[in-house]
């Protein structure tokens, strides 16, 4: 190592430093695969937050999606996989006196989840009120939990 500059104590601590750089690029990486505000700052889509549960018959996933109408949002269900899309456009004109403004909006959100178990994809059912969607999805297997008691 002292060919590049590090001496023979300082190598010792070579394989920490690399393991918690690792670390930090791991940190970085569930970061931005996660935040919806990071997502939205460096792609143009939101991946908008979700509740994932799962009952003994059916999983069932909550998904915000603020200022969507039912006609902006598309599911689409697989055995094993959950995926949303969204997009809204509005178009927002005021007059007033002196000037003239005109805003324009777009929000556009996707989400796939992973499912926790295999679901019946052609009997999901959906609904949105408020701004957020709840999907609702049997099982293929329904699973009866057993209490497990100790020894």
């Amino acid at each position: 190592m002292e060919d590049i500059g590090i001496s023979e104590p300082e190598s010792r601590y070579m394989p920490e430093i690399r393991r918690v750089q690792d670390k930090m690029n791991q940190l970085i990486e569930d970061f931005m695969a996660e935040s919806p505000t990071a997502a939205g700052a460096f792609k143009d889509v939101m991946k908008p937050l979700a509740d994932v549960k799962e009952t003994d018959d059916e999983v069932v996933v909550t998904m915000d999606l603020p200022g969507m109408d039912k006609g902006d949002v598309e599911i689409s269900v697989t055995e094993d996989t959950l995926e949303v899309k969204a997009e809204r456009k509005t178009e927002k004109e005021e007059e007033k006196e002196e000037f003239h403004r005109k805003e324009r909006t777009f929000a556009r959100c996707e989400r796939s989840l992973k499912l926790p178990a295999e679901v019946k994809a052609e009997e999901a059912k959906a609904s949105l009120k408020d701004g957020v969607l709840e999907v609702h999805l049997p099982k293929v297997e329904v699973t009866a939990r057993k209490k497990v008691t100790i020894d």
